[in-house]
């Protein structure tokens, strides 16, 4: 749910988050100054036959983030979510929380196990804690 008092009396706020492939595996971001608007409009399509009727003709004030934006803020690959939302990079086949060959740096955030999502990264932040204080699984020698 989002906070009301972040819109004004009367209005109501949303955020729309779609996945969308990054420009490593998909269009480059020189592209997505023509995709992001059609990719907007057939999520707003999308959200009104699945019941948001309305809700196109009723925004006052948006803005549009694509992997061209997340490019120019300096993430890899244009993506905010580090590793691809695939299937062998999802959960536990996230990179692990141990830096091969390093005793003392352990990772957290959503490039590790568990994930990506506010969730998962703050389960991520517990593990890592959890390593560095004894209180959590310790590697195993190899």
């Amino acid at each position: 749910a989002t906070d009301p008092s972040l819109a004004p009396a009367g209005r109501h706020l949303h955020y729309v988050l779609a996945p969308c492939p990054n420009t490593d595996i998909g269009p480059d971001a020189t592209h997505w100054a023509d995709l992001g608007p059609r990719y907007r409009d057939a999520l707003l399509n999308e959200l009104e036959k699945r019941g948001l009727n309305g809700i196109t003709s009723a925004i006052e004030e948006e803005t549009l983030v694509t992997p061209a934006d997340w490019t120019a803020e300096g993430h890899a690959a244009g993506t905010p979510f580090s590793a691809a939302h695939t299937f062998p990079q999802t959960g536990p086949f996230r990179p692990r929380n141990l830096v091969s060959g390093l005793d003392n740096a352990v990772l957290a955030g959503c490039g590790t196990t568990p994930g990506v999502g506010v969730p998962t990264v703050l389960i991520s932040g517990k593990l890592a804690a959890g390593r560095i204080t004894g209180a959590g699984p310790r590697p195993r020698d190899t």
